[in-house]
């Protein structure tokens, strides 16, 4: 796999402490302690992407299974109901979402090296709780919005792209680019629509499919609409490790 060096605007004073911590081998394109190696390919086959992709997943099997019991736990009790729909449900898939980036940074900006978390939040106004507040009211202004709340493939994708977005934010920050934005690029863009349009009539047809299936072999009903919810987060991954990949590539230009 080839490997492309940086040229960015870069204040050094931001980045200064952490160069002197890392030292790159002979050979390796070296810049200001990040190790570069931004292809798609990359980004798939990082560890921490793939840790990130199992304890999602594991998520994701688990809350819409979670949530149609407790759908049927307070089937008399509609406000309830409400208050999970509008509150509790959006504030789950923000908490998945941050973790998922969370865990899969710095792979999923094709970084294999980059400054810890830790320190991109440990001064200024980097706040993990800011993010998952601001992706739990995004959640929440779209399930009150008709229209879009009957769209999950526009709203999860906008979700994950804001949790990865803020994290590439205080990286950017961290390091003083000045060069790097939030726009992933005009290719990127039209294939995450593409995935996600792709994703949603899927799960529709995958969530049915297998949720008539189980229904008949156990006798139940509804488990069409909890796997169609399972497969609508699932194919949020793919979305978001293309955003991460559009944003990462701008260091290695």
């Amino acid at each position: 796999m080839t490997h492309r060096s940086a040229r960015l605007h870069i204040d050094r004073s931001g980045a200064a402490d952490f160069r002197t911590r890392i030292r790159d081998p002979p050979g390796e394109p070296y810049h200001f302690g990040l190790k570069f190696s931004v292809s798609f390919e990359f980004i798939i086959a990082s560890p921490a992407v793939w840790v990130a992709v199992v304890v999602y997943c594991s998520l994701a099997l688990i809350e819409p299974v979670v949530e149609s019991r407790l759908h049927k736990a307070f089937a008399d009790n509609a406000p309830m109901q409400w208050g999970w729909d509008r509150f509790f449900a959006p504030l789950v898939r923000a908490l998945m979402l941050v973790t998922f980036v969370y865990l899969a940074y710095p792979g999923i900006f094709g970084l294999r090296v980059a400054p810890p978390i830790v320190e991109l939040v440990s001064g200024g106004e980097a706040r993990l709780n800011t993010l998952v507040g601001l992706l739990f009211f995004a959640g929440f202004i779209a399930s009150l919005v008709p229209g879009l709340a009957r769209h999950p493939e526009f709203v999860l994708p906008l979700q994950g792209s804001l949790a990865a977005g803020y994290f590439f934010f205080w990286l950017t920050t961290y390091l003083g680019v000045t060069t790097a934005s939030l726009w992933p690029g005009i290719d990127v863009l039209l294939v995450m629509l593409c995935f996600s349009y792709a994703g949603h009539r899927i799960a529709g047809r995958l969530g049915k499919f297998l949720g008539d299936w189980i229904d008949d072999r156990k006798n139940t009903r509804g488990y069409d609409r909890v796997i169609v919810h399972m497969v609508e987060l699932l194919a949020q991954v793919p979305v978001i490790l293309l955003f991460g990949y559009g944003l990462g590539r701008q260091l290695a230009i």
